[in-house]
Parts: structure tokens; sequence; C-alpha cells
């Protein structure tokens, strides 16, 4: 009876100490909806794994998952280039982009596709524009900058390209900020030229009236005594010849 015991003890050990050494030689992997899981075994590329929990046998294997997000992403960018006058400034824009097809992006990486493919784009559509038209940020240069970039670059899937900032050089801001402030002082000084111009217009209407209607000058005259306060009002000249 004791050895029966003993055996069906010995029996239970060795049991757990398997399920022990099973599940430690386990691991629970879990990939979300909006992602693909790259399986690497030993840093050799294995499998994609689907969304959902995987175990995966880990004894005497190097063991590395590198999620692939399959949701939206946006990539900024920034680009030297030229515009049609031959100015020098630097492009700043966003790509919105989404990977389809996610063992290629494995093989391909997809940022640095995007990166040249939008370098090369802005580089494009500046030497096509003016730097007027480049610091306008109309909606036509992001529409051109997106025709340039195409639908699709490597494994991903554009969705939206946009210019979201010009930026000149520090000496082209300090010129085109004196242009400006030369500008707006002309705007003032023609300002002031109209309004003088206006009141002696005004002056010498006024003149004309009054030589042509000399009531109007007497009207004026009681108008200014009767408003007049604690003020002596002479009238003609009491000089002594």
């Amino acid at each position: 009876m004791f050895d029966s015991w003993g055996l069906s003890a010995v029996a239970v050990v060795v049991a757990v100490a398997v399920a022990v050494a099973l599940l430690s030689g386990r691991r629970r992997i879990r990939i979300n909806a909006w992602q693909r899981g790259a399986l690497y075994v030993d840093g050799v590329y294995e499998r994609l794994l689907d969304p959902g929990v995987h175990w995966l046998w880990k004894t005497g294997r190097n063991l590395h998952v590198q999620p692939v997000t399959l949701d939206r992403q946006v990539y900024m960018i920034r680009a030297d280039v030229m515009s049609s006058e031959r100015m020098a400034l630097r492009l700043a824009a966003a790509v919105i982009y989404r990977i389809e097809d996610a063992e290629r992006s494995i093989r391909e990486p997809v940022e640095p596709q995007i990166d040249l493919a939008a370098g090369v784009a802005l580089t494009r559509l500046a030497g096509e524009m003016t730097l007027e038209a480049l610091l306008a940020q109309s909606p036509d240069a992001s529409a051109a900058f997106a025709a340039l970039l195409g639908d699709t670059v490597g494994a991903a899937r554009i969705e939206q390209a946009q210019i979201t900032a010009v930026i000149l050089p520090p000496e082209l801001r300090r010129l085109m900020t004196e242009v400006e402030r030369a500008r707006l002082e002309g705007l003032a000084a023609l300002e002031r030229a109209r309004g003088e111009q206006a009141s002696l217009r005004s002056l010498a209407n006024a003149a004309r009236l009054l030589k042509d209607n000399p009531e109007l000058a007497q009207l004026r005259l009681l108008k200014t005594v009767e408003n007049a306060k604690a003020a002596t009002v002479v009238l003609g000249d009491d000089r002594r010849r």
C-alpha cells in the first residue's frame, strides 16, 4: 500500500515537473487587430503572425517578434530645394500612409522609401513653382505634391500628402522683412498724403464758398461768438492811422 502511494506521488511530481518545463519553454505573444507580427528565430525571419494570441516554443531558440502596424501612420519630411527663380528654401511636408503588404514591408522598409520619394517630389515641385506661389501654400501646391508622390510607395498606400511649411534662409527672411516694411511705410506715406490732399481740398472749397457768399462768413463769425467763452472778439480794425 505504501509503495503504491509512493509511486503515485512520484508520478504527480514528475507530471508537475514536465508541465512546468513545458510552460517555461513556451512564450505567449499577443498581436492586436491592427497589427501583424514578424517572427524572427535566431535573427532570421520565419513567418508573419496574424492577430490573436500565439504560444511559441522558445527552448534553445532566440525569439523576437517585431510588430507591423497596419493602421494609418504619419511621416514628416523636410527637404532643401530651390524655387524656379533659383532661390534656396526648405519645404516641410506630411505624408499619411497605410501599409498594405505587411510581409513586403519587412523585406523593404517603408519609411526610407517614402523619404526618398517625397524628397524627389518636393524638389521637382519647387523647381516648377515661384517663391511667391510656394509661400502662399495654396491647396494646388499640396495637390501637385501628392500627384508627384503617387498613390503607392513600396508596400504602403499614400492616403494624403500635404506641404506644411515653407522655411526661408535667415538672410532671405531679413530681406523679405525689409521689403515688407518698406511697402508698409510707403502705404502709410501715401495715406498721409491723401489725407493732407483731402484737407487742402476741403479748405480750398471752403475759401471759395466764403468768397462767393460773404453772408456765410458773417454767419460763421456769429457762430464763433456764440460758442466763445471768456473770450474777446474784435470786429474791424481799431488801429489808429
